[in-house]
């Protein structure tokens, strides 16, 4: 029984220690949601990075060319984020 309890702690672990190489691994996706003068609400990824301060980074640049495309298609952005690429904030998907 103790043999058991061992061999699973260590299984756990390796589990543990695996998961969070891969999750340091991931890449990070830039997304935008703006809100259509129509009121359409619209989640559009717009760009990848290998790392959450290179996205944040794309975000700071893109804010600035952003304001003019806004004025012209008549939508306001409620928010520019990053997020990891195993995250989807448009939600499920119907198949």
């Amino acid at each position: 029984m103790m043999r058991l309890r061992q061999a699973s702690m260590i299984a756990t672990l390796v589990l543990l220690a695996w998961a969070s190489t891969t999750s340091a691994e991931c890449a990070w996706v830039a997304w935008l949601t703006a809100v259509h003068q129509t009121g359409f609400r619209d989640i559009t990824p717009i760009g990848t990075s290998d790392s959450k301060a290179a996205c944040e980074q794309r975000v700071a640049g893109i804010q600035k060319s952003l304001e003019a495309m806004m004025q012209e298609r008549h939508m306001v952005v409620s928010a520019m984020i990053c997020l990891p690429d195993t995250v989807d904030p448009r939600g499920a998907r119907e198949r």
